[in-house]
């Protein structure tokens, strides 16, 4: 499933410990190394120059707040494919995800399958059109 020349490391932050250790186990089970982070700030204290397959990040975290980080990683000039999740359906807070330039935008609940396309599609270098997953990810 994964390209040898991309790393498989991927960061997940999420504020809600079930559903950040549930994602990462199902990460782990299908081959990629996840990393944890209850925070945005936690992330970011623990950047080291990592070479991140992709980031998964949940708009409401305490802090900043997941869009907060696409848009500080995307103004500091960072690539890494980002897909976004949140349970508020609000358009308002898809449209900022999708204008900060996310690769997807995940309502949840989504299921292991989307999460897993999405990833076997980054790791193989082929995109998905935002268009199509930025919309309700389902």
């Amino acid at each position: 499933m994964l390209d040898e020349k991309r790393p498989a490391l991927v960061a997940i932050i999420e504020d809600d410990a079930v559903s950040r250790h549930a994602l990462g186990r199902l990460l782990l089970a299908a081959g990629f190394e996840p990393s944890l982070f209850d925070s945005a700030e936690a992330f970011i204290a623990s950047e080291s120059g990592r070479a991140w397959l992709c980031l998964i990040v949940d708009v409401t975290l305490p802090g900043m707040s997941g869009t907060d980080l696409q848009q500080k990683l995307r103004r500091e000039g960072s690539d890494v494919p980002i897909i976004i999740t949140t349970g508020n359906r609000a358009d308002i807070i898809r449209e900022r995800a999708q204008l900060a330039g996310c690769l997807a935008f995940l309502w949840k609940p989504f299921t292991s399958d989307t999460v897993l396309e999405l990833l076997g599609s980054i790791s193989r270098q082929t995109h998905p059109d935002p268009k199509d997953v930025c919309t309700n990810g389902q």
